[in-house]
């Protein structure tokens, strides 16, 4: 399985976010080290970053490499960043884009979603909604997926399947070729807590602690 992770120094809403502290390990080498078994790319802006996962033996499967100048930046997409990794290691097989911030997906779950690949060509982690959902238009609020008038129980509702960024799984030419990471034939993915958890606020972090002091 080829990994590919992003990770900046810098967090906007989380200061030192991914050097935080978790079940024993920096963030980011917790992600890290559930990985060992196979070639895991670390794009990374992050000098600390970059020299701790060189000087740790346990990373031995972590190629790191630092971000060229011009994709430095908050506003720089994640997509650019995969195509320039795409055509800088030559990548041919499928690809797990992954995040640090989701300290509770598991190996086997990243594993069973890459096999997904063999019929599909991406794969996107989602979480699933069925309940009753309303859109504000400047008249005033309107249903997007139910009859008022007629009272249905929510298991019967169209479902929605929202990208939760625990992971995006793809061949490399869905992105060169569409920019995307979803292609068009996807497989929508099914997670849920506390692997879909993503940390983005100082809440979220709070949360993914209680949950693992009580594991």
């Amino acid at each position: 399985m080829i990994v590919f992770i992003p990770i900046k120094h810098n967090s906007q809403r989380v200061h030192r976010k991914n050097f935080r502290m978790f079940n024993g390990e920096p963030l980011y080498k917790h992600t890290l080290l559930k990985y060992t078994q196979d070639i895991v790319y670390v794009d990374t802006d992050s000098d600390e970053i970059y020299r701790e996962i060189n000087n740790d033996r346990r990373l031995w499967n972590v190629i790191a490499f630092k971000r060229e100048q011009e994709l430095i930046g908050d506003k720089v997409s994640v997509c650019d960043l995969i195509e320039n990794f795409i055509k800088k290691f030559d990548i041919k097989k499928p690809i797990a884009q992954i995040h640090v911030t989701s300290p509770f997906l598991l190996d086997k779950t990243l594993r069973e979603a890459y096999n997904k690949t063999e019929h599909h060509d991406s794969v996107v982690s989602c979480t699933k909604y069925q309940t009753r959902f309303w859109r504000k238009e400047t008249y005033g609020y309107c249903p997007v997926n139910h009859n008022p008038g007629k009272l249905e129980q929510t298991q019967d509702l169209p479902a929605f399947y929202e990208e939760n960024s625990a992971f995006y799984i793809f061949n490399p030419d869905v992105l060169i070729n569409t920019g995307n990471r979803i292609g068009k034939n996807p497989f929508f993915f099914e997670l849920k807590e506390p692997e879909s958890l993503d940390i983005d606020t100082e809440d979220d972090w709070k949360k993914v602690n209680t949950i693992l002091e009580k594991k």
